[in-house]
């Protein structure tokens, strides 16, 4: 009753690889979606900050002092 056999033992391997693989396909789905999300911080909070600039009236020197600020 409690033996082993080789449906048993197949079937057993089959129940680990079912589970195996969903831990791995909910685990990407959900750092993709964390991923995403930072993504789309990232991205407002630049065109925040591009529209911010857009609107500053900068001298030649204010270019200067940026550019001095890149190549670091």
């Amino acid at each position: 009753m409690l033996g082993f056999s080789l449906p048993k033992i197949l079937l057993l391997c089959l129940i680990i690889l079912i589970v195996w693989y969903g831990f791995k396909i909910i685990e990407r789905k959900s750092s993709n979606k964390v991923g995403n999300e930072k993504d789309s911080k990232y991205s407002n909070n630049n065109t925040k900050e591009d529209s911010q600039d857009l609107n500053n009236n900068y001298t030649d020197a204010d270019y200067t002092e940026i550019d001095e600020d890149n190549e670091r």
